[in-house]
């Protein structure tokens, strides 16, 4: 057997490859709309690296596109809290704090651009000392990771937790 290649999405090219899967026995409904929150609340421990966690919600939009869910019948939300709040910072917040330019906030653009919400607990920035000023402008401020989850759970949202 052949070693399967990673495919770049059309959605997102420079993020979130995946495996085409041919024929697959389990598939999303290309017609039903669908409303996921992702969780992300762990970091890696290289401030070089993007975080994998959330280069798996570009591989979503990726992989599912490319099965023929259209764009627009996604709805994604993102809340990232504990370790990972550091993943949020401003690329002049990142500089001062690591030394390094932020290597996820080119993603959080463009998953923001994409209408993709993005939050950052209020909690966990206070807990790390990270000022509202000092997150990327395509996050939003929340009270909690818990109200956050609360809220769009209750909305019917589904929740991705891969931490």
């Amino acid at each position: 057997m052949q070693a399967q290649t990673l495919e770049k999405g059309t959605i997102l090219k420079d993020y979130g490859q995946f495996y085409n899967i041919e024929n697959p026995d389990f598939n999303l409904n290309p017609q039903q709309k669908y409303h996921v929150i992702f969780d992300i609340r762990k970091a890696t421990n290289d401030v070089n690296e993007l975080n994998p966690l959330l280069n798996v919600v570009a591989r979503f939009i990726n992989m599912h596109v490319a099965q023929g869910i259209p764009f627009e019948n996604l709805t994604l939300v993102v809340i990232f809290h504990g370790s990972a709040t550091k993943d949020v910072l401003s690329e002049k917040a990142y500089k001062e704090k690591f030394r390094k330019e932020n290597p996820n906030l080119d993603l959080l653009n463009k998953l923001n651009d994409l209408g993709v919400k993005l939050y950052v607990c209020g909690q966990s920035a206070m807990h790390y000392e990270i000022k509202k000023e000092d997150v990327a402008k395509s996050v939003k401020y929340a009270l909690s990771a818990l109200s956050v989850l609360t809220q769009y759970q209750s909305e019917g949202y589904q929740l991705i937790d891969f931490n």
